[in-house]
């Protein structure tokens, strides 16, 4: 399991010098992504996406470089041969709005395309495949993991019928460079609550950049 590679990690750059540093990045994460309450049914969800993104992609100030990159560069020297290539894997995540392309054989595992890049991974992760479905469209994040590829806990589902408003905004900055890239990945997310929280609205009149809402 990753996860306990990521735990020294995530215990050096969310507590102590890195406390305050933590706060801000809540800050600026959930002003542009949407802010999420504790009773909120995607607070959870929500929560890891945001440590994920600190951890992977956010550049520590001084820096110029997010915990995980800075973590590898300071400790490369010291790891065994297998810790070099889990974290050096641990890099080069895939942070993406994905869609699921079919099961694996076994159900162990399915295909899913990255929306922004075209390409297609094949996840292994048993344990969560029961929750999606063939066509679903979801943020998440690809780890790669032992010479294969695992999802991060943290997913953010927009609804099929946006599919065509989504494709559409995705093809804007396909080829443009990450940054403007998760920019939008983080305002589909804020669509997404503000769908949660306001049912009553037809749900064309959030996701969308014209609207006033």
């Amino acid at each position: 399991m990753y996860q306990k590679y990521l735990e020294p990690v995530i215990e050096e750059f969310s507590t102590g010098e890195y406390y305050r540093e933590v706060y801000e990045a809540k800050q600026e994460y959930f002003e542009k992504a949407g802010i999420v309450y504790e009773d909120d049914v995607e607070f959870e969800q929500r929560m890891s996406i945001f440590m994920d993104w600190y951890l992977f992609d956010r550049d520590l100030p001084g820096v110029d470089l997010p915990p995980i990159k800075y973590y590898f560069r300071k400790n490369k020297e010291r790891f065994s041969s297998e810790e070099l290539n889990i974290y050096r894997d641990f890099c080069s995540t895939i942070h993406s709005i994905f869609r699921v392309k079919r099961f694996t054989w076994n159900r162990k595992g399915f295909v899913v395309a990255d929306l922004f890049s075209n390409k297609t991974y094949k996840v292994t992760d048993s344990e969560i495949n029961l929750g999606f479905a063939r066509g679903d469209i979801f943020e998440a994040r690809i780890i790669p993991f032992k010479g294969a590829f695992e999802f991060s806990r943290g997913f953010c589902f927009h609804p099929i019928e946006m599919e065509s408003f989504i494709m559409s905004e995705i093809k804007k900055v396909r080829s443009q460079e990450k940054k403007t890239q998760t920019k939008l990945i983080l305002q589909l997310a804020s669509m997404k609550l503000k769908a949660l929280r306001f049912q009553h609205i037809d749900i064309r009149h959030i996701y969308t950049f014209a609207s006033k809402f």
